[in-house]
């Protein structure tokens, strides 16, 4: 139900499970309090309990003289049960196999009705194959329901007596089979559902032989709800505070059968029509271009027509229909692109129109292919669980992706809509044109896209210095890949739980980077032969990971390298290398081993065994002080190398400008070089290597690899570091430090320490919105930390920036923006906090909506904290698509960390019901509410709650976060005193 009587009740109910003491404790609580004794937050001590307690004198005998009573039958119940004694688990000894949630159990296979299913087998089988939908859809949006029908035809590859497909949360009032060559019905004995996967069964009296061709009518009908998946209803308010209802689709990945019944895996590739029926005030949007529109009966309903799409995934159809305005421009080859929005948004839809023109212009020469399609829409959708859906022809987006208003929006959301429109457009070549052939191989879309959106982003705003920042994306790929929950980009997956886990960096990221550094070793003239033989030989169809090795093989053939076997240690084992170097008897040798954060968290659980025992062929090349202009290569072969020492150098770098998916260590006197030599000239070396020592350093040192004080030492350059991408890289690694020792006493000190290298950089960078790019992020980084550090002058400027934002919005640059509502929200009051939301009803423009959605997670006020903790489920004042944001943005502060948790464990129905399974999402959730802790305490309760519970698509996640807090505890086990003394020793 969605009706506002039910859901003000069900806010009621909510606010009332999630403020648990009183309001006049929380107010006296602190955040070190809270630190300190976090139970009191949830629940009145022993002594508070005790002073509850008031009896009569006779009660009192009576209760003691019971519980004597029970004391004698627990002794003797005592005498004969003797049980073992149990023994709290070293939490820096616990494997994978100790982290892992409950098992999800086998499944039985039993139909709706309690027969059993007859198909055991979570795939469908391939006797038969469409080749066909013509789909009859009639939403009718304001009763939040739909109907149709779907025609399917469809190839019989092996004889069979039974027909399999997909349905999800759909009632099938009636179906048909018929043979095409004679045209009867064939007659059916018995219809089966299964829903835990998804299918639906049809027995035929008669068998079907090879060869023929039938014609399946099924007429359906469904829900249309606020959710975030298959086919549902979104809701977007005008100016004027007037709601307005749209109908739109997310299928990917396996919710096209939640709109109709299909066929609904990758490999099941077939040609869709669409008739839409609407109202006459609403328009209607498919893959393909509206054929015609015809009147329907005299109701004011019109059924539109469009023209049968090219051979595609279910995964891949897409249909929307609104109310929308758009603006549109003709490519020279004809392509028509268009953006929709809402009709008061559709100013901010200029840059994305023109950005999508030019990538899509540039990617036609890349590829080498033609975008195939006549069109290319490009739609904003109020509600989205993802950044965008690349539906052929018809992109969906998330409406901070896709709009932009240069006056209220920033540089960084500028930015975002360029990668998204990049990323989305790659896809119609790689993921579209050519699909995968399941989703064990997801990341030839994912990783591919992600790689092409730094080539495609730099195309529509070259000043954006993509290639620059692509460094951050291998550091985050490397981060999750350093677990031992990780999983290999080639993964095996069955069901729709499975396929939404590995939505991740390592498929994404992990991909982009190995493709970079593949085309780094090929060469990009080869690399780009390599894809467009690739795209020409599959188009239309499906492939696997090796027919892409094969194309750029053979495009590469003259450069002697085997990529199959190369990049099969990359691809089909997770986790990557850590690269040694040490100076030995003249020689310099380079030794290879799998490089994890924990490495006494095995993976033992036998998931993923590495077929190549964690040996790479790694790409290892290197620059020196006597070489710095050109890089040296030399191939370790699943082996460890030894080459000349360089003579008379100062310093080395491996990994040049990080383009390989490795770390490197040094010995311990290359390190003093490198450290000495930043202090002295940091520019002899470019930004990303800057950034890839304090990467290498800081991470070794959580590996047990590298002395703290070696990763500690490097830092003292930042106060001359002027660059972002190096202090980025700084930032992200210290903050890490900063978390962990907060409620230790040395934290000051750490605070004088960052604030002495940060306050060059304060007064140079200043808070005039000048520079490049990238300097504009810098200041905003910088400020920032400047605010989080309590530098005073930072603080005071960013508070009276707030109050004259209050004032006069335009007075404040959009680039500062977050900086300053961090200021003022953090250090203001209600009135503060209570502006910001009345600000965030009020904006039309999604990117403003969303910062001041994550300013108001800087709230240091419990009650506050409370309060959005309860909107963040109330649908009525934040979106379901924003929920795990506000959730997981107000747990990344020490005042909301341990009531977000809390939060979760009182409302884990309700988010799992919404995110759980349909939504990539819900692992986001859960890494963001309990991956920061750092006790014992906190382990045992985040793996005791989740041993209890159905993850879902949060499985690995639950696994990473558990081995994160392990990590966190003993890095404080191992470094407290070392930094301590470290930290006492240069702050000052």
């Amino acid at each position: 139900m969605s009706g506002s009587a039910t859901t003000s009740a069900r806010h009621r109910k909510l606010r009332a499970s999630t403020i648990d003491m009183d309001d006049t404790e929380s107010r006296l609580l602190d955040e070190g309090e809270i630190s300190l004794n976090k139970k009191a937050v949830y629940e009145p001590s022993i002594p508070q309990r005790c002073r509850q307690l008031v009896c009569s004198r006779g009660w009192a005998i009576t209760i003691l003289v019971l519980m004597g009573l029970f004391l004698v039958l627990i002794a003797i119940i005592a005498s004969f049960a003797r049980p073992q004694p149990t023994v709290c688990p070293d939490v820096s000894q616990i494997k994978q196999s100790d982290t892992s949630p409950t098992t999800t159990p086998a499944p039985q296979y039993i139909s709706t009705n309690g027969q059993s299913f007859p198909w055991k087998h979570l795939k469908l089988p391939r006797s038969v194959i469409p080749v066909s939908y013509d789909i009859h859809m009639h939403p009718n949006i304001s009763e939040q329901t739909f109907k149709g029908k779907v025609t399917i035809l469809a190839d019989v590859a092996e004889a069979t007596d039974f027909i399999v497909f997909h349905i999800k949360d759909l009632k099938i009032p009636h179906f048909s089979v018929q043979s095409k060559k004679s045209g009867q019905t064939i007659l059916t004995s018995e219809y089966l559902e299964y829903k835990h996967a998804e299918q639906f069964y049809i027995k035929l009296k008669v068998k079907l032989q090879r060869g023929e061709q039938i014609q399946l009518d099924v007429t359906f009908e469904g829900q249309l709800i606020e959710k975030l998946s298959g086919f549902y209803r979104s809701v977007y308010k005008t100016l004027s505070g007037e709601e307005r209802a749209i109908a739109t689709t997310h299928f990917e990945p396996t919710d096209a059968r939640a709109a109709f019944p299909c066929f609904d895996e990758p490999e099941f590739k077939a040609m869709f029509t669409m008739n839409m029926v609407r109202d006459g005030s609403h328009i209607s949007l498919f893959n393909m271009p509206l054929r015609q529109t015809e009147p329907l009966g005299g109701n004011g309903l019109v059924v539109d027509r469009f023209e049968e799409s090219v051979k595609m995934s279910t995964y891949l159809v897409a249909f929307v229909i609104c109310d929308y305005a758009n603006i549109s421009k003709t490519m020279d080859n004809g392509v028509k692109v268009t953006v929709y929005t809402p009709p008061e948004q559709i100013d901010q839809a200029q840059f994305a129109l023109e950005g999508a023109v030019k990538a899509l212009k540039y990617y036609n020469d890349f590829f080498g292919v033609p975008y195939p399609l006549p069109k290319q829409d490009l739609v904003a959708v109020p509600d989205f669980a993802a950044g965008a859906m690349e539906n052929w022809g018809l992109i969906i987006y998330r409406m901070t992706a896709i709009l932009y208003d240069e006056k209220v929006s920033s540089l960084a959301n500028k930015q975002w809509v360029a990668v998204v429109v990049a990323h989305e457009l790659a896809h119609q070549w790689f993921g579209n044109l050519v699909t995968m052939e399941w989703w064990d191989d997801l990341w030839l879309n994912e990783g591919f896209a992600s790689y092409v959106e730094y080539i495609g982003a730099d195309v529509i705003q070259h000043d954006f210095a993509m290639q620059d920042q692509f460094v951050l994306e291998v550091q985050s790929a490397m981060y999750l890949d350093s677990f031992s929950n990780s999983h290999p980009i080639h993964v095996p997956v069955n069901d729709p739980s499975q396929i939404n886990e590995i939505f991740d960096k390592i498929s994404y990221s992990k991909g982009a980077s190995i493709l970079h550094m593949l085309a780094t070793f090929l060469g990009e003239d080869n690399f780009k032969s390599g894809l467009t033989a690739y795209l020409k030989k599959h188009k239309y169809g499906n492939a696997r990971t090796n027919d892409l090795w094969a194309a750029l093989q053979e495009a590469s053939h003259d450069i002697g390298v085997d990529v199959t076997a190369i990049m099969d240690t990359w691809t089909k084992q997770m986790g990557y290398p850590v690269v040694t170097l040490a100076k030995q008897n003249g020689q310099l040798v380079l030794t290879q081993e799998h490089f994890l954060l924990n490495s006494q968290a095995v993976d033992d659980s036998g998931e993923f065994t590495s077929p190549y025992s964690y040996k790479w062929y790694i790409p290892f090349s290197m620059t020196t002080s006597v070489n710095s202009g050109s890089a040296t290569t030399v191939w370790m072969n699943m082996s460890s190398v030894s080459i000349p020492y360089p003579e008379g150098i100062t310093w080395i770098k491996g990994n040049p400008n990080v383009t390989g998916f490795y770390r490197v260590n040094y010995d311990s006197d290359m390190w003093k070089m490198i450290s000495q030599q930043l202090l002295a000239d940091h520019k002899v070396f470019t930004a990303a290597d800057r950034a890839g020592y304090i990467d290498d350093a800081f991470t070794l040192v959580r590996a047990g690899k590298l002395s703290l004080k070696t990763a500690l030492d490097l830092t003292k350059y930042l106060e001359k570091e002027t660059d972002y991408i190096p202090w980025r890289t700084a930032i992200d690694n210290l903050n890490f430090i900063e978390h962990l020792i907060y409620y230790k006493e040395i934290f000051s000190t750490y605070k004088k320490y960052m604030l002495k290298l940060i306050n060059p950089l304060v007064t140079s960078l200043g808070w005039k919105d000048t520079g490049s790019h990238l300097q504009r992020f810098l200041r905003g980084h910088i400020l920032h930390l400047g605010v989080d550090l309590g530098n005073k002058e930072v603080i005071a400027k960013g508070k009276e920036l707030f109050q004259k934002w209050k004032t006069d919005p335009a007075s404040l640059s959009p680039n500062l923006k977050n900086v300053v509502y961090k200021a003022g929200v953090e250090n203001g009051d209600e009135a503060d906090w209570q502006f910001c939301w009345d600000q965030y009803n009020a904006t039309n423009v999604p990117s403003e909506k969303a910062k001041l959605l994550n300013a108001m997670t800087y709230t240091k006020d419990v009650r506050q904290i409370e309060l959005y903790l309860g909107y963040s489920l109330d649908k009525l004042k934040v979106r379901s698509q924003d929920s795990i944001s506000v959730i997981t943005g107000l747990a990344s502060s020490p005042s909301g960390q341990l009531r977000a948790w809390r939060f979760l464990e009182q409302n884990y129905d309700e988010l799992y019901k919404r995110y759980g399974v349909g939504s990539f999402q819900f692992p986001n959730l859960v890494k963001g509410v309990t991956g920061s802790f750092r006790t014992e305490f906190d382990y045992n309760e985040v793996k005791s709650f989740f041993s209890t519970r159905e993850v879902g698509s949060a499985k690995r996640a639950v696994q990473q976060t558990l081995e994160k807090i392990n990590m966190n505890i003993n890095w404080m086990k191992n470094h407290e005193q070392e930094i301590t003394d470290w930290l006492k020793e240069n702050a000052s």
